[in-house]
């Protein structure tokens, strides 16, 4: 078992959000299975692969769900910001 949630916490926002830059225009939103087999297919395309994939195979899928949840609520915040607008901004 795993001694602090929070590290595990950050390993795998950073996981979805890897996941997410490899496969930028996925057409639907994943389940976490999905997202472990994208994963798992990274990590056989490269002996480099980035180790928050191994927190990320390894985590249950209530917690996955979880913070899928919360990846598309900060982004879905994000994108929707008129401060963040760029085609507000002119040269």
């Amino acid at each position: 078992m795993k001694s602090s949630a929070a590290p595990n916490a950050d390993r795998l926002k950073a996981a979805i959000t890897t996941v997410y830059q490899t496969f930028p225009n996925l057409s639907y939103r994943p389940r976490p299975d999905d997202v472990k087999l994208l994963a798992a297919y990274m990590k056989s395309q490269s002996n480099g692969y980035p180790n928050c994939l191994d927190t990320l195979l390894e985590t249950e899928n209530s917690h996955i769900e979880l913070a899928l949840v919360k990846y598309h609520n900060i982004n879905r915040s994000i994108e929707s910001s008129p401060a963040l607008d760029h085609r507000d901004i002119g040269f």
